[in-house]
């Protein structure tokens, strides 16, 4: 694209990018009734008079631009609209006025995020309602395949994931390293979040890249309330990861006995073995976990009595 106004014209569209960025209402009004000035000249960045006006946050000149018909989804070169730039300096005001002007929800910037996607991932609640309510599509994945409602999940802001999960976002959608928002929700401990994807009707058994599960993450980090949710739920005890172990094998390795005893309590496998043919009691004797050691020996023999 090419970003440089023609010659033609060229001193009248650069005083109204000053008039924009300084917000002159009056000298705006008048250079756009001076039927000389392209309004959606792009200068050396890409930006138009709207796109300074939105960074500026000077509403007044924001509305006399919109009503002089300026394109509302051109985008800088960063691949910022206006509507984006409102969103980065949270001004919901001119958000709002912007998806009421017809503006593109869904268009992705430079990092292939939306309006959305970058309201989501700094925590700007009200903007989210504002272009969900707008019509915003909450499944649209960025550069690196996440999406609006795995950032929620990964950032632990429940108040926004209610609020994409209520609009109806893909619960089971995995980013380029294979998570979902479960195992986001899972790895930094977030029940209440876990709670509401497995109501929602998330797949208990996605595995990432490393072939770990929602239940091998929260069995083998400790976060026992996550590990009852899970398994209450109906997922998979005996899923190994890349390395073959399973959620019963790393709650051993880290020594989480009350994890330990939960799975053996729901049927856990003890006679999977991981790459290298060890099963968990092999792991727990090897590691001098004596405790761990007894638990699945009772269980062993209970299990064949």
């Amino acid at each position: 694209m090419d970003f440089i106004s023609n010659l033609f014209g060229k001193d009248k569209n650069q005083n109204l990018f000053e008039a924009s960025k300084l917000g002159q209402v009056k000298n705006v009004e008048k250079l756009l009734n001076s039927d000389k000035v392209d309004i959606n000249s792009q200068d050396t960045y890409g930006k138009t008079a709207l796109n300074y006006a939105v960074n500026k946050g000077y509403r007044d000149v924001v509305e006399v631009l919109i009503k002089g018909d300026a394109d509302l989804n051109i985008q800088d070169e960063n691949g910022d609209t206006a509507l984006v730039s409102a969103v980065k300096i949270e001004r919901g005001d001119i958000v709002e006025l912007l998806i009421k002007s017809g503006a593109d929800l869904n268009i992705q910037d430079g990092n292939c995020e939306t309006a959305l996607k970058f309201a989501v991932k700094v925590g700007y609640r009200s903007i989210v309602d504002l272009l969900l309510e707008g019509g915003a599509d909450p499944d649209i994945q960025d550069r690196n395949g996440e999406t609006a409602l795995i950032s929620a999940a990964d950032r632990g802001q429940k108040d926004i994931f209610e609020l994409l999960i209520k609009a109806g976002a893909d619960v089971n959608l995995q980013d380029k390293n294979l998570n979902t928002a479960l195992i986001a929700a899972t790895k930094i401990g977030h029940k209440s979040i876990a709670e509401l994807l497995v109501n929602a009707g998330a797949d208990l058994d996605v595995q990432d890249k490393n072939g770990n599960t929602a239940l091998i993450y929260a069995a083998d980090r400790g976060y026992r309330d996550i590990v009852d949710l899970l398994l209450e739920s109906g997922a998979n005890l005996n899923i190994q990861e890349e390395n073959g172990l399973t959620a019963l094998m790393l709650s051993v390795q880290a020594g989480r006995t009350d994890i330990v005893d939960l799975l053996i309590k729901n049927g856990a496998d003890f006679n999977i073995q991981d790459e290298n043919c060890n099963t968990a009691l092999d792991i727990a004797e090897e590691m001098g976990l004596n405790e761990i050691v007894d638990l699945l020996i009772k269980s062993e023999s209970s299990s064949r009595s």
